[in-house]
């Protein structure tokens, strides 16, 4: 599996010299990833940590998680949605000092504020499948990427739904709490090929392992033939092949 990277042309000799190669077609260099030899990763960690102190990689999968509340202005249920990674490679501290962890096995509630950091073809289905939008927030003092009323369009507030124990997304609760919740959402698994860096908020809680014991799950192919296994880097950021 591709991981690719931003790589500035005046860098290109010493990305090669660390093992990247050159894909023509994309214009753009990668590293293969190999989840038992964490090493390697650290030697890109000066692209890898370029923008940012941490950098999440999702290697298998990214989600979707759907779930319903009650509209705080019309009061009417609304569909409210989540990203969520798992099996992610979590890169992390400084340049010339990188640390590297592997999460596996579950399943985390992630979100943007800005809808750029999605990938074009996700977020494209995000936008005709369900009321989310950039629209200004009175809370927050400026446009953000939410979730908005199926009903009424009113903003679902992000603060809420990603970082309250009481939102219907959250698996922050215990006992039948947390399993009924969890038995109304739903959740749609994207496979990807290849690896994806993602600057996406991503919320860890130790309940996790419940989205995948308890919520329903179904496989989503956002690949333009349906008979394809996995959607493509071309087709997810919409290149010109």
């Amino acid at each position: 599996m591709n991981l690719y990277l931003n790589v500035p042309y005046a860098e290109k000799d010493e990305a090669k010299k660390f093992g990247a190669k050159w894909n023509p077609k994309l214009k753009k260099w990668y590293i293969q990833i190999y989840l038992d030899e964490p090493e390697k990763y650290l030697d890109f960690s000066k692209w890898l940590l370029k923008d940012n102190d941490e950098n999440i990689i999702a290697t298998q999968y990214i989600y979707i998680i759907e779930g319903q509340q009650s509209c705080w202005k019309c009061k009417h249920p609304t569909r409210v949605i989540g990203l969520g990674v798992s099996d992610i490679i979590q890169i992390y501290g400084e340049v010339d000092e990188p640390h590297i962890e592997f999460d596996e096995d579950e399943l985390h509630l992630a979100w943007v504020d800005h809808e750029n950091d999605i990938p074009p073809k996700l977020l494209q289905y995000l936008k005709s499948t369900y009321s989310v939008k950039t629209s200004y927030s009175k809370t927050l003092g400026e446009k953000c990427f939410a979730n908005h009323c199926d009903c009424c369009g009113a903003l679902q507030g992000n603060w809420f739904l990603f970082d309250e124990p009481d939102s219907p997304l959250s698996s922050c609760v215990d006992g039948n709490e947390l399993i009924e919740r969890m038995g109304r959402l739903k959740i749609k698994y994207i496979p990807i090929d290849p690896a994806l860096q993602l600057n996406w908020n991503v919320a860890f809680c130790s309940n996790d392992y419940a989205y995948f014991e308890y919520a329903p799950q179904e496989e989503l192919i956002l690949a333009d033939d349906p008979n394809d296994e996995y959607i493509s880097y071309e087709e997810l950021y919409k290149i010109n092949r």
